[in-house]
């Protein structure tokens, strides 16, 4: 089964776009109403979706709640348990993005319009999470948001903050009507993996905050998976690949044959080896086998997709 959130917007007159859908495995949408709540959050602009534990963690981007969220369930119904982290909490946390967890305690959340990664303490019980201690690598005598791993090159959005010269830091672009700044985040042999789409780069951090390396140069990338050792990028119309590096030094991630999708965006491998990418300008889901051919998978979606998450 798969998880799809959707870009969202307007809850009021377009509730199913505003929730988790499921779909099952030849792409029949089953429910457009996974997670259950009394209501009393709104489901606006879901992003980022993670299975951790036994909780499942939905972004919830939104003006008003600006929020990750955890729920709790099986199959098609998650119910509400407990906003795991907001902006009330954890100033930083503004416009998230992606999340990810590291295993040992901690979990990670981009936020688009602070552009930085904040570093988040989870509870035992993992419902509740705190801002950790400022990354070591930071300047000790820097300003920064509470929690922060990786620092913005740009230090005047919203707080003023110090910024940190790229590329440590984070890229940013303001010009235009389009900002463009931190994406997908992802922990995976012990480094924190951040998609720096400003700076066209994938960008590693030890567990210290400091700067390993970076990928080669590509069109915006956005979303990141690790599969089997080797981590996914959507990029553009395409997915890019590299083996993960096994100790630091910048690496090259390289296009896969035949895999080409307009304005790529989430990805999800199953256990066995098949593929899904979506398209969020195409509002479709694709199908890959394991030498990533093209499958037979009808999946046509309601509104633009996010991310996705198979269960």
């Amino acid at each position: 089964m798969l998880f799809v959130t959707l870009h969202g917007g307007k809850p009021q007159t377009d509730p199913h776009k505003n929730n988790v859908h499921a779909h099952d495995k030849d792409g029949k949408r089953i429910t457009p109403r996974v997670l259950r709540d009394s209501g009393e959050i709104l489901l606006d602009e879901l992003r980022g979706i993670h299975l951790f534990g036994k909780y499942l963690y939905v972004v919830n981007s939104n003006r008003k709640e600006n929020s990750v969220l955890c729920y709790e369930g099986a199959d098609t119904k998650y119910k509400l348990v407990s906003t795991l982290v907001s902006r009330q909490s954890c100033e930083g946390i503004e416009h998230p993005f992606d999340i990810t967890f590291d295993g040992a305690g901690y979990c990670y959340v981009s936020s688009q319009d602070t552009n930085i990664v904040t570093r988040l303490i989870i509870s035992a019980d993992g419902t509740s999470a705190t801002p950790a201690p400022q990354a070591l690598a930071l300047p000790a005598d820097g300003t920064f948001y509470p929690g922060t791993f990786v620092a913005s090159s740009v230090g005047t959005l919203g707080s003023t903050t110090t910024p940190v010269k790229s590329p440590a830091g984070l890229e940013y672009s303001g010009s235009g009507k389009n900002k463009h700044s931190v994406r997908g985040v992802v922990w995976a042999n012990n480094a924190l993996y951040v998609a720096d789409e400003p700076a066209g780069r994938v960008k590693a951090y030890d567990k210290n905050g400091n700067f390993l390396c970076q990928s080669n140069g590509m069109e915006s990338p956005v979303h990141m998976a690790v599969w089997k050792g080797s981590l996914y990028v959507s990029a553009g119309n395409a997915v890019l690949t590299a083996k993960l590096p096994s100790s630091p030094g910048d690496f090259t991630l390289s296009p896969i044959e035949g895999v080409k999708v307009k304005n790529a965006c989430g990805m999800a491998f199953t256990k066995s080896w098949h593929f899904y990418i979506a398209s969020r300008s195409e509002n479709i889901i694709l199908k890959f086998d394991s030498d990533f051919k093209p499958m037979k998978f009808e999946c046509k979606l309601a509104d633009n997709p996010e991310f996705l998450l198979h269960i």
